[in-house]
């Protein structure tokens, strides 16, 4: 790929998805109590460097896999080194060893039905997926690793910290930043699309379901304290709809 083609790639995505949340963000400082510019500004640039990373060329070892391991590799690895450089930003903060509130479970587990829920009812209107090897190790790992450290983890928490938390629902503490979360995630899984030729577009209905999914995470994340109930809650609902297939294949 291009330098040239990569960079209006990645600023297409980056920003269209920056543009999507700004209502939200606008909103949000006009009625929270605390206003954090620089770490909302802190946020914003690392939604370009998400992008930037997520859009690399593939390198020699993974260019003839068919899953975005590199992408996800990358993704998991750039969080956890901004975690370790950032002042005032831990792994405790962000869910990774903070241990877990008491009474997690069952918010965990009601989530989880949510979370299922939404691919249980698009296996029922007729999409089918059949995995390779690669595909069941893929998605039983990397998406809810890389994408709830990221999403749930930091821009989360770091949204938290610049918005206060002034909302409080089923045990669960969270503010603005859960909103804002969701925009984002859904930015990266469906409401915004480039294609190769870059043309840019805002899918709105592909948004519905990446929002929902992160609305639910991020409320176990607040319920939880903890990002690991969301991972494997994410990775789990990644693989509802291939599992329906094999059993749908057995039956038939």
């Amino acid at each position: 790929m291009p330098l040239r083609t990569y960079l209006i790639s990645v600023g297409l995505s980056a920003g269209l998805t920056l543009l999507c949340a700004l209502p939200f963000v606008l909103v949000a400082l006009w009625r929270s109590p605390t206003r954090r510019w620089g770490l909302v500004l802190f946020v914003g640039s690392l939604v370009i460097l998400e992008n930037a990373v997520a859009e690399l060329p593939r390198v020699n070892g993974f260019q003839h896999l068919h899953w975005s391991w590199q992408a996800a590799l990358l993704t998991t690895a750039s969080t956890l080194l901004v975690v370790s450089l950032t002042p005032g930003v831990s792994f405790a903060s962000i869910g990774v060893t903070s241990s877990l509130q008491p009474g997690w479970l069952k918010p965990s587990i009601v989530a989880l039905l949510i979370a299922a829920a939404v691919p249980a009812v698009v296996f029922s209107l007729g999409s089918r997926v059949r995995l390779t090897s690669e595909g069941w190790a893929y998605l039983l790992v990397m998406p809810g690793l890389a994408e709830e450290l990221l999403f749930r983890g930091l821009y989360q928490s770091l949204l938290n910290s610049a918005l206060g938390r002034c909302w409080r629902f089923g045990g669960a503490q969270f503010g603005w930043g859960l909103l804002i979360t969701s925009v984002l995630f859904a930015g990266a899984n469906g409401l915004v699309a480039v294609d190769s030729q870059l043309h840019a577009r805002i899918v709105l209905p592909g948004a519905i379901a990446p929002f929902i999914a992160s609305l639910v995470s991020g409320c176990v994340r607040e319920r939880t304290s903890s990002v690991w109930p969301s991972v494997f809650g994410h990775n789990l609902s990644n693989i509802v709809i291939p599992v329906a297939t094999l059993v749908s294949r057995s039956i038939h």
